[in-house]
């Protein structure tokens, strides 16, 4: 455990140290996992906020404006919050799936709060990088050793992966005339989310059959990039990368062993992506507006590929400019953009961050004082 006269960083309260499960099973245990430029990120997610707060206001024309908000229905957008939680228990269900094949004992309360944990650390990194290895440290600390976790949680990026790049096929095969015909100048941005899609499918297949391959093609290109210093420290890029392909490579042949597994996860996912690009029609709905059904979804679809493929955390920025002009041909006004846009991104980003922050000090709250109650029974 870390001294307690260590300096702490900035926001370190929200994760405490471990508690005594690390004590009690050091053989499973794991180090908190760090986050570098965590106040950079948060400092970034409260100025993205800002901004979007003004770009309503500047996008919003008085009168316009005005109407929007007094044709708002609110019980359209409770339905809206819901199904935010519905996205996180859909996401909870397919890591049960795996969870019953690796550690049948887990249970699914556990395996909702690692979701709920795992969906703050996404939204404030880059490329949703941070929500693996803390969903991987809380499975622990609820009792479920790495050596299954970590392979549940490889698992599952690949289904998801696997996943949306169908359903954005399917989108694309239905949806591409309107997207040509409405507003061409979109359909560059869609062909590029779908092929940046497809590529992270294709590198994750080419790892399953060619792994070899693609270790010897890696390994030549960071002893390339290091001879040009490019990359510092190459060698230990070469272990890292390798140590990942790996990962990767195990899992998906464990799910061609397994192909029922594999299959119903990827049906819940796509139950799970339908509802979840479904908020903004319900949105729509909520601001007294009509559309077609199966474009929103579209857009929807497209704006999630789109914005996925952008490093900053919650892909602050792109989100927020390719939601807007993909929905700007669907709604009546920019101001009904402009407060759609509002709602949809408080919704999907800055609604995950509260909770998933209340959920995460919950939780290291009530470990502190069980490991307090535990200090003092064995006095």
């Amino acid at each position: 455990m870390a001294n307690d006269n260590q300096k702490k960083e900035p926001f370190e309260e929200v994760i405490l140290e471990p508690n005594l499960l690390n004590e009690i099973a050091p053989e499973t245990a794991m180090e908190r996992p760090h986050i570098k430029g965590r106040l950079l990120n948060v400092v970034l997610c409260i100025f993205a906020f800002g901004m979007l707060v003004g770009y309503l206001f500047f996008a919003g024309e008085g009168e316009d404006m005005a109407n929007a908000l007094s044709s708002m229905r609110w019980p359209w957008l409770v339905l809206a919050v819901l199904m935010v939680v519905g996205y996180w228990f859909f996401e909870s269900v397919c890591m049960q799936i795996f969870s019953r094949d690796m550690f049948p004992k887990f249970r699914f309360r556990d395996t909702f709060l690692c979701t709920i944990i795992g969906q703050y650390f996404n939204c404030i990194t880059p490329l949703s990088s941070g929500g693996q290895p803390f969903q991987a440290y809380y499975y622990n600390r609820f009792g479920m050793p790495l050596s299954k976790s970590m392979p549940m949680l490889v698992s599952r990026f690949v289904t998801y992966q696997v996943a949306t790049s169908a359903f954005c096929a399917l989108v694309l095969l239905f949806r591409l005339h309107y997207f040509v015909e409405e507003n061409s100048a979109l359909t560059t941005l869609v062909v590029i989310g779908f092929i940046g899609g497809l590529g992270l499918l294709l590198m994750l297949l080419a790892i399953a059959f060619w792994r070899n391959g693609i270790v010897k093609l890696m390994t030549w290109a960071f002893k390339l990039a290091g001879k040009m210093h490019i990359v510092k420290d190459p060698e230990k890029r070469i272990v890292d990368t390798t140590k990942t392909i790996d990962d990767a490579y195990n899992e998906m042949r464990y799910m061609m062993k397994k192909p029922r597994l594999f299959a119903r996860s990827i049906a819940v996912t796509f139950v799970q992506l339908l509802e979840f690009f479904a908020i903004s029609y319900v949105i729509m709905r909520g601001l007294g507006c009509d559309g077609d059904f199966l474009t929103v979804i579209s857009c929807q679809a497209f704006v999630y590929m789109i914005s996925s493929f952008v490093p900053t955390p919650g892909a602050m920025g792109a989100a927020e400019t390719s939601y807007a002009l993909f929905f700007s041909t669907i709604y009546p006004s920019a101001s009904f953009v402009a407060l759609s846009t509002f709602i949809w991104r408080f919704l999907t980003f800055y609604f995950p961050i509260v909770t998933g922050m209340f959920v995460t000090l919950a939780v290291n709250r009530g470990d502190a004082v069980r490991a307090q109650e535990a200090n003092k029974n064995l006095e």
